[in-house]
């Protein structure tokens, strides 16, 4: 605490980290065709999509290379990431859990949702086509809703968009809401989206 009963503590900050993945390019084609071909088969779930597919079970059975090496990326990108947090990982470890994919088309988006009980989640931008990437045209951005928007009236920051790039890779804890604008494109916006959970060593 500070010595100064005037100096007042920031609360509640809510990390975000982003990184564009070296190679993306060497992948996404393979990873366009791995997903439209599930979607093409399998009807996917109901979660937060609206007029847009997400994938289901089938999703997790594919033994897909280049799935599979998004989802190491996306385990290497949280542990460099989140080490901070852990103490460099010395008494406990982070674990993949569920993962899953979404194709928006025209007119597709997704509710703001979270993925609580888990407690880290990110996804991966595999190839977005045209999106929007300003307040004027937010087609296809993703947004995190600030969860004290009281504080606009102290001068801080309120909700954060982000405009998704192919090959871009965020991470973010698991129960900060969030949603993605209508995306007005003919071109498919694909993606991959995943939960990390945290355990102690050996639990």
């Amino acid at each position: 605490m500070s010595s100064d009963p005037f100096t007042p503590l920031n609360l509640f900050a809510f990390p975000l980290f982003s990184s564009l993945i070296g190679e993306a390019d060497k992948h996404k084609d393979a990873l366009v065709t791995e997903i439209l071909d599930l979607q093409g088969r399998y009807p996917g779930a109901k979660r937060s999509n609206r007029n847009a597919w997400h994938s289901a079970d089938e999703f997790l059975a594919s033994k897909n290379p280049h799935i599979g090496w998004v989802l190491n990326n996306a385990t290497t990108f949280a542990k460099r990431s989140l080490a901070r947090y852990y103490q460099d990982w010395a008494t406990q470890e982070i674990r993949l859990g569920h993962y899953w994919a979404n194709v928006l088309g025209r007119d597709g988006w997704n509710t703001p949702h979270h993925h609580f009980p888990t407690h880290w989640s990110g996804c991966y931008y595999v190839s977005v086509g045209q999106v929007g990437t300003s307040a004027e045209d937010m087609s296809g951005m993703i947004e995190f809703l600030n969860p004290t928007p009281w504080q606009a009236a102290w001068n801080r920051s309120g909700n954060f968009a982000i405009a998704p790039k192919d090959g871009l890779m965020l991470l973010f804890p698991a129960s900060l809401l969030h949603f993605v604008y209508p995306h007005n494109s003919d071109d498919l916006r694909i993606s991959m989206a995943y939960n990390f959970t945290v355990y102690p060593k050996g639990g």
